[in-house]
Order: structure tokens, then sequence, then C-alpha cells
């Protein structure tokens, strides 16, 4: 015979500025992943940039879709070389604000993209810059 499942109702009331809430790692568990939280009195806020792994799959994809679409929109041999920095803005989907390395017409130089990762996993280049 099946048993009843109770659902208990949890309410959190936050003020706003509402903030964003990681769980605690367990100190017991050695395999528990170090946290990637703020040190202590830093507070992360929703919308807030934040850095992120320039090697992460994500950063990759976005980088190459940048490097794609500006060199199709410019008409450019544009290559891409390798992401140097990059954060991101979780928002209607993700933004990521990376520095990349690329090659334009056989020289190697440097930009600032804003790519806007959308809810539904399409993305969008938002800005694109030179830098000296």
């Amino acid at each position: 015979m099946l048993g009843h499942l109770r659902f208990g109702l949890v309410v959190v009331v936050l003020s706003a500025p509402m903030l964003a809430c990681k769980p605690a790692a367990s100190p017991a568990s050695p395999s528990a992943a170090p946290s990637s939280s703020p040190p202590a009195g830093e507070v992360t806020r929703a919308g807030a940039w934040s850095q992120a792994d320039p090697y992460a799959p994500e950063v990759q994809e976005a980088a190459r879709f940048a490097v794609q679409t500006f060199a199709v929109q410019n008409k450019a041999r544009v290559l891409f070389k390798e992401v140097i920095l990059a954060r991101q803005q979780v928002v209607a989907g993700t933004q990521f604000e990376l520095r990349l390395e690329v090659t334009l017409d056989g020289t190697t130089r440097t930009s600032q993209a804003v790519v806007w990762r959308q809810l539904d996993g399409t993305f969008k280049l938002q800005a694109w810059d030179w830098l000296v």
C-alpha cells in the first residue's frame, strides 16, 4: 500500500534588494567542492557581475559566437584565439563580458565583447570594442 506524502510550505521573506544565496557546503565532507561565495562581509546581489571561468564551455561558446558574428557583420577576417578574462551577470538569461584575443587580418588584437545568452539559449552580440 502506498503511503501518503506530506508537503510543507516554506515561506522566505526577503527585503529589497533581493540577495543571491548558495547553500553552504558541509565542513564534514572532505570531497565537497570549494565554495565560490564572496569573502566574509561581502554580499553578492542578484544581477551583479561575477568572475567566470574563461575555459568554461558556456564562456567559450559565447566567445566564439561573438567573434563569428562580428566577422560576418563587418565582413572582416577575424579568428578567435582565446578568452583572456570573463565576467557574467545573471539577468533574463546570462550576459557575458569577455576580453578576447583575436587575429584580425594576421595581426593579434584584443577586444571586449558583451554577449547575451537569452533564456531560450540563443545568443545576441550586444557590444564589440577594440582595446588598445
